[in-house]
């Protein structure tokens, strides 16, 4: 198992550290542009500038493939803390909870493993589900078994098509629920795909998804920003999926 870490613009990151900490090798995929001056270690070029987050993200995916690799942790630059909360306490566990993850994924037919983000993990009723939710910002992919592709014309929300696309092409997605992810709130970040943000070019692909995913959609104002709701577990099942 590796970590692969699409970054732009963030030469600072210390997300790949919460990896070596535990002995996962976590790899860096910088744009021709950042590449000689970036000082991040394990580098590798992804060939082209500015052509997007799903450009990277399948860039990522057919080098793990080339290169033998199984068992991908896809993780954003700006991650700072992972852990799980048990009995209702918080244990920041690091990146070790990937191990637990890997162990178990490697009994399930699923391609693809998500956690929580942090202010959702506490209140959660159940450890996991299935084809109920999307993952996003740090997934574990088992890459061999991938043959969809992120799709550039939903970027920004290209993760959450990207699992519908594992719920009708494969055979779905697992959410560990009481296992957590911290990063900032989306946008906020300096760096990465801020600018993408702050021009509000998320809500056109939300309104793009909404009409690719229809009759499982709706469209709402999500804390000053339009967004699309998306009935995962309906997806699911019209697709004729597990769902739990």
């Amino acid at each position: 198992m590796i970590a692969c870490i699409p970054t732009k613009n963030r030469p600072t990151t210390k997300t790949y550290q919460l990896f070596e900490e535990v002995g996962i090798k976590a790899f860096h995929f910088v744009e021709p542009q950042e590449f000689e001056k970036s000082p991040l270690p394990n580098k590798i070029n992804i060939q082209q500038n500015n052509q997007g987050i799903a450009y990277v993200r399948n860039f990522i995916i057919e080098w793990a493939k080339a290169s033998g690799e199984q068992w991908v942790v896809m993780c954003d630059d700006d991650v700072n803390q992972f852990g799980f909360y048990k009995n209702g306490l918080k244990h920041k566990a690091g990146a070790g909870i990937w191990f637990d993850i890997k162990q178990k994924a490697e009994q399930l037919p699923f391609e693809m493993f998500g956690i929580n983000y942090l202010q959702h993990a506490w209140h959660e009723k159940k450890a996991y589900s299935i084809n109920k939710s999307f993952v996003e910002v740090c997934v574990l992919l088992n890459v061999q078994k991938i043959n969809w592709s992120y799709r550039k014309e939903f970027n920004l929300k290209e993760d959450r098509d990207f699992v519908l696309q594992a719920i009708k092409k494969g055979n779905g997605v697992v959410k560990f629920h009481k296992h957590y992810y911290n990063c900032p709130a989306v946008g906020t970040n300096k760096g990465g795909l801020q600018t993408e943000y702050q021009a509000k070019r998320d809500e056109d692909s939300a309104y793009k998804m909404y009409y690719e995913y229809a009759p499982h959609t709706k469209m709402q104002n999500k804390d000053g920003r339009i967004d699309v709701k998306i009935d995962v577990a309906a997806y699911a099942t019209q697709n004729k999926r597990i769902v739990k």
